[in-house]
């Protein structure tokens, strides 16, 4: 749940609101939105002809399409892992902004303080959304940024942490396998999990994951009780083999998850994942999940 904060409040300013989760902050906001330049598909389709816009900028605009929502350190690490100096990247993501290929999203927050990192979040630009639909004919919807429906906060950092789970399973494991929100029924019931993803275990094995990601939305513990009751069943009756993987962005909240899950009896298939286990580097994402026995917290040790 975003709150609404008075804008004579500035934010600069305030001490009075406890630090929160990076990426689980309802007290955010944006500061500053980059302009669609609104160029003309003909002119950007002469600078790929001349390769000013490159295959690799090209899969970037693929990628924001369905990714919707990450860092610059995300887009450093999936499509410039070679480039060693910092600059060079920055001035690659300004040329992308100049063109419109991507979209800066800079924003603050009344929580915190002013001393805190908040990195810009990037998304699909117009002229990117024109590659997708002239060049691939592909149906932009909603995630055209001339089209776009408002989103929260909150469900941007939705996107961004889980971008950064992706990113490390693909660091960490064989990720054959990455969707966003499927669709699944059970009876009467449905259920969109945030993503399913497969993971080939070193004998030949996929094992399926089905990702829970939740913020301080109003209503998450409400919606991860019915979750994990649809799941029990789900699992019990259709795919025996997944796990169930709840992210969320502390341990508080992971016992909370855990609790229900207990009462909802898919405490047994249920793993979790909190922000700090994601974005603290020393950490290796194979030792990263854990589980609760007897309310105390386990990790797992998948190397």
């Amino acid at each position: 749940m975003e709150h609404f904060v008075s804008p004579l409040i500035k934010a600069q300013m305030n001490t009075v609101l406890p630090e929160k989760p990076q990426w689980d902050d309802p007290y955010a906001f944006i500061t500053n939105l980059s302009p669609l330049p609104a160029n003309d598909f003909y002119y950007i389709e002469e600078k790929i002809k001349k390769n000013w816009i490159t295959e690799r900028d090209i899969e970037l605009t693929k990628f924001m399409y369905i990714h919707r929502w990450v860092v610059l350190d995300q887009i450093k690490r999936l499509f410039f892992p070679e480039v060693d100096r910092d600059l060079s990247v920055r001035k690659r993501i300004n040329r992308l902004l100049k063109l419109g290929l991507i979209r800066r999203i800079q924003w603050t927050s009344y929580s915190g303080g002013t001393d805190r990192n908040r990195p810009s979040i990037y998304e699909l630009g117009d002229s990117g959304a024109d590659i997708l639909k002239f060049k691939f004919g592909m149906f932009l919807g909603h995630r055209d940024p001339r089209y776009a429906k408002p989103a929260t906060m909150l469900f941007r950092y939705k996107y961004i942490i889980t971008n950064e789970l992706y990113i490390k399973l693909r660091e960490a494991f064989d990720m054959v396998y990455f969707e966003f929100h499927p669709t699944l029924k059970w009876k009467e019931e449905q259920v969109i999990p945030t993503a399913k993803y497969i993971l080939r275990n070193p004998k030949g094995r996929d094992l399926p994951f089905y990702l829970l990601c939740h913020r301080e939305d109003e209503k998450w513990v409400k919606t991860i009780r019915f979750q994990a009751r649809f799941f029990k069943e789900h699992i019990k009756n259709v795919e025996p083999e997944a796990t169930l993987v709840v992210l969320v962005s502390s341990d508080d909240k992971a016992i909370l998850a855990s609790k229900i899950a207990e009462q909802e009896g898919a405490a047994q298939f249920t793993w979790y994942v909190t922000d700090k286990d994601l974005l603290y580097d020393k950490v290796h994402l194979s030792k990263g999940f854990f589980f609760f026995n007897n309310g105390k917290k386990t990790y797992y040790d998948l190397g």
